[in-house]
């Protein structure tokens, strides 16, 4: 019996030696099928090797992973900048902006008329309630301003007058662009013709926020109008901007123009705005005319004012000023 048991045990043995040896012998084979470097008949060096073999190739998957997606990440990065820079070039085509200009003449302060009156006009305009419609159409009379520019804060030294554009500006851009500066374009001036005026003290008499050209003084640096702006009469663009592009509000801009006793013509007001790209310039225009500016002849022959009590006729002075019965 006791043979028998033996002789089970050592068969299990030999069976349990053969399949040790039947999967040594696979796993020999696969090892020198695919990593043909690591065969070995010592076990430890082999599965050494084996574990050597597949860190590395571990390692080596992770970098060409790593080096794909950096690959992927720069190309990705190359063509959102060349989209980038291709929107943002087609972003600076054309006009960085547009100004729909139109002359103000609402509210105007005075009248400027070519030839002064004959006594039977003034006979029909020296009464308590003028028509002067008929009066303006037959003379070509041009409605202007003065209260800025005969306030002390803009230094003027004439008593002149002026006129006025309103501009609107729109910029569609994506990106954002500054106006820093405005000058006026091609400017020529020769005496004025009119000297006959007529004081109304309009409706809406008084300051407007904006800027004003003093052409006797200069004609690339505006100055600030309002009589509530806290730098009245200093340049403009020392202390103002104007923001477009970008989503910005479109900006209204009034532009006021005194030629003091000369009358004066220009192109355009060229603007200069910065961007992304540096600085720039652009004109506005007047709808494909020049613009135009009269002035007051220095020494007028009639200056008449607009009372509460009707028409006075007044003096004129020097320097623009005038004086007035019962002043």
């Amino acid at each position: 019996m006791q043979d028998r048991n033996t002789a089970d045990a050592r068969n299990t043995a030999d069976a349990g030696s053969a399949h040790d040896n039947a999967s040594s012998s696979f796993a020999d084979d696969v090892i020198q099928s695919v990593l043909p470097d690591a065969a070995d008949t010592d076990r430890r060096r082999r599965n050494r090797k084996v574990l050597i073999s597949v860190g590395w190739v571990v390692v080596s998957s992770l970098v060409l992973f790593l080096l794909t997606k950096s690959i992927d990440w720069l190309t990705s990065e190359h063509d959102a900048r060349v989209t980038s820079e291709a929107d943002d070039k087609v972003d600076r085509e054309g006009p960085a902006f547009s100004a729909g200009v139109r002359q103000d003449t609402e509210y105007p302060e005075a009248s400027l008329y070519n030839a002064p009156f004959s006594d039977q006009e003034k006979r029909q305009i020296l009464v308590p309630r003028p028509d002067l419609g008929p009066f303006d159409k037959a003379h070509d009379a041009r409605s202007v301003f003065y209260s800025d520019v005969w306030n002390a804060s803009t230094g003027s030294q004439w008593w002149g007058y002026s006129e006025a554009w309103l501009a609107d500006l729109i910029s569609d851009r994506q990106a954002a662009l500054v106006i820093n500066g405005m000058r006026m374009k091609g400017v020529r001036c020769a005496p004025a013709k009119a000297n006959t005026v007529i004081i109304t003290h309009g409706e809406g008499e008084g300051s407007y926020s904006g800027m004003l050209f003093d052409v006797t003084r200069s004609t690339s640096t505006p100055l600030i109008t309002g009589s509530d702006e806290e730098h009245y009469g200093e340049p403009y663009f020392a202390h103002k901007k104007i923001d477009l592009g970008n989503g910005a509000t479109p900006g209204g801009l009034r532009i006021q123009v005194t030629s003091g006793t000369r009358d004066c013509t220009w192109k355009a007001f060229e603007v200069t705005y910065v961007d992304s790209d540096g600085t720039h310039t652009q004109d506005i225009t007047n709808n494909g005319k020049h613009f135009a500016v009269h002035g007051i002849a220095e020494h007028p022959k009639q200056v008449y004012e607009f009372t509460v009590t009707g028409m006075a006729e007044c003096s004129p002075v020097e320097r623009g000023r005038y004086e007035c019965p019962g002043w």
